[in-house]
């Protein structure tokens, strides 16, 4: 499951749905939100373009811009990890991730995923549905202390305009819902559902990432030797797999007779 960032403000003690400054810019993939690292994606995509990269196999790899991916479900468990502490366990065999690395604020979470070139995470439908109940350590897990500010890992720290993880969910879930999200939403399918996703259109978007995460890349049935079929599987199934594509054409815009009104959350 995969839903958008959204949101950029996550430091006001108001979030403002009027202010186009509150949203993120819909239109590019993670990777692209920040110049200076999506330049530094640019590089080794060229660098790629003009010299042959083989994986291990010696099997030639097509360049590309992003090798992590958007969503994979070591992901889904990172956001998860209070409500089903035994899954990322089982993940991560017998043990949490590391303080450091661990779902800890929202700001942070937004800061890594603008700046990090390992991190292109986008949120999943939680952040925009319930109660919330996914940013609470109500079973008093033992996340560990951070090494950077000794902090122990405990609740998602919220964003100032977020009185709990009710209101943060509400508030989020009115952002998803308002006239700038809806008028822009359509960019993004684009991008991870639609025309974008593949071939020039995603190359011109830079919107492209490691041949193997797409549908259809390889015929793993086709693959003889167990080792390599194993290798693609573990690949596919931990690394992320960019979802089937539903659209050839430009999505359509929201109706602006259907559009809700916004206000300040």
């Amino acid at each position: 499951p995969v839903f958008p960032h959204i949101i950029v403000d996550y430091k006001s003690k108001r979030l403002d749905l009027k202010n186009p400054a509150t949203f993120r810019d819909l239109s590019k993939p993670i990777g692209a939100l920040n110049p200076e690292r999506m330049q530094y994606f640019k590089e080794r995509y060229h660098s790629m373009t003009s010299s042959s990269a083989h994986d291990a196999h010696g099997e030639g790899i097509p360049p590309f811009l992003y090798g992590t991916h958007y969503s994979t479900p070591g992901y889904v468990l990172h956001y998860l990890v209070r409500v089903a502490p035994e899954y990322m366990l089982c993940l991560q065999n017998g043990k949490f991730d590391a303080p450091d690395r661990m779902f800890h604020s929202m700001l942070e979470t937004w800061e890594s995923c603008l700046c990090n070139p390992t991190d292109l995470k986008e949120l999943i439908p939680e952040f925009f549905m319930g109660s919330g109940e996914f940013l609470c350590n109500s079973r008093e897990l033992d996340l560990g202390f951070r090494q950077s500010t000794g902090e122990r890992v405990n609740d998602v720290i919220l964003p100032p305009w977020a009185s709990s993880p009710r209101d943060f969910i509400r508030k989020h879930s009115k952002a998803l819902e308002s006239d700038w999200v809806s008028a822009h939403l359509h960019h993004w399918i684009d991008l991870i559902f639609g025309y974008k996703q593949r071939g020039p259109a995603a190359v011109a978007a830079d919107n492209l990432f490691y041949y193997l995460t797409y549908e259809g890349a390889v015929a793993i049935d086709a693959v003889i030797e167990s080792s390599q079929r194993n290798a693609l599987e573990t690949q596919i199934q931990e690394f992320g797999q960019t979802p089937k594509q539903l659209f050839s054409s430009p999505h359509p815009e929201r109706m602006p007779d259907s559009l809700p009104s916004s206000k300040s959350a």
